[in-house]
């Protein structure tokens, strides 16, 4: 797993007004809570936010906190645990951080990677992750789910996956992953078919005087 670093500083203020200010200088909210903080209100810079999202969602962080009531610099292990983004601009608005123990089982969310192509038919992708339990170290970046030859009516359930020993699956086991249904073929529209002229029994014939 990925283990990167995170410096943040320990937040006192709040409101609306406030958050303008985080913004201008490219900072957001967040809270770190957990069994050994309780709830800690923190800032964090945007730019090593990002950063640490690119390198997936499971990243181990070292967390530094500064400034906090006045003592020396706390420093946890944490994962991210909740994003929330603006509605209109969809931009990083505050995050969730929660302090673990490296020894302490934890349960997280894993993106499931399909593997390979179906034979026939459309793949319907039911899941997009997997909840699993393991130590943190063991929390993968994704899991691996073959659809391989897969034809219309196949479908994997959670409880055809599988993952190594130190993970366990969480989700119920009849869940459906994936399926595949049949191509939706498209109606032939009506064609209207014009009589020629001459032709009997049509509306457009004229009958001589």
């Amino acid at each position: 797993m990925t283990n990167l670093n995170l410096q943040v500083n320990h937040r006192k203020q709040k409101g609306r007004s406030y958050r303008k200010q985080l913004a201008r200088r490219e900072m957001i909210p967040g809270v770190v809570y957990g069994k050994a903080v309780g709830s800690i209100p923190v800032e964090v810079e945007l730019r090593p936010l990002k950063k640490i999202l690119s390198q997936g969602a499971n990243a181990l962080i070292d967390l530094t906190i500064k400034g906090f009531k006045g003592e020396e610099d706390k420093q946890y292990k944490v994962l991210i645990k909740d994003i929330q983004y603006g509605a209109i601009k969809h931009d990083l608005i505050s995050v969730d951080l929660h302090q673990i123990a490296l020894d302490s089982a934890i349960q997280a969310a894993v993106p499931i990677n399909f593997v390979g192509a179906v034979s026939d038919g459309i793949v319907q992708n039911i899941l997009r992750e997997l909840q699993v339990s393991c130590l943190p170290t063991d929390i993968p970046r994704e899991i691996n789910v073959n659809i391989e030859g897969l034809t219309v009516g196949d479908t994997i359930a959670v409880r055809d996956i599988e993952v190594p020993g130190n993970l366990q699956l969480v989700d119920e086991l009849d869940a459906t992953v994936v399926t595949v249904v049949a191509q939706r073929t498209e109606e032939q529209p009506d064609v209207e078919v014009e009589a020629g002229e001459g032709e009997p029994g049509t509306a457009g014939d004229e009958t001589p005087v």
